[in-house]
């Protein structure tokens, strides 16, 4: 019905099962446009910008696994990075078993925050210190490979 009244039809583009139809009714009658959310932020920081003068990028996410580069954040900070040939490190509170996949895309490096046996409620306690204990780590090692230059 929708397509004969608009001349559109929607179905099946991204986004139109969004938010019980919304999606649906904003593509159909508004023409509305949808662009993954990283897209919109990175465009609204001059996130491309940035990572072009940068010399290292590290990012965060919950759980790095095979899927982790679908669709999510971190996949558009790696497009970036691998746009301006900068090095990528992630940051995780766990590594899946599967996790080395994110290497295929565009991640350089990935770390999980504890550095041994810890559980969730005691990782999430301690994010702060253990933010600072792997960032401290990888900008020694980074610093000690360009001075080795």
């Amino acid at each position: 019905m929708t397509a004969q009244a608009t001349g559109h039809d929607v179905r099946e583009q991204p986004g139109a099962g969004a938010a019980g139809g919304l999606g649906f009714a904003a593509l159909a009658y508004l023409q509305a446009v949808f662009k993954p959310g990283v897209e919109v932020v990175a465009e609204y920081a001059g996130l491309d910008e940035h990572i072009q003068k940068a010399d290292l990028v590290i990012t965060g996410e919950g759980r790095l696994d095979a899927q982790t580069l679908r669709g999510k954040t971190i996949a558009g900070i790696a497009a970036l990075t691998q746009k301006h040939q900068v090095p990528l490190i992630a940051l995780a509170g766990s590594l899946h078993e599967d996790f080395a996949k994110v290497y295929d895309g565009g991640i350089t490096a990935a770390f999980s925050l504890p550095g041994g046996p810890m559980s969730l409620k005691e990782t999430m306690q301690q994010t702060r210190q253990l933010l600072m204990q792997r960032s401290r780590d990888i900008v020694a090692v980074f610093l000690a490979g360009r001075q080795a230059r």
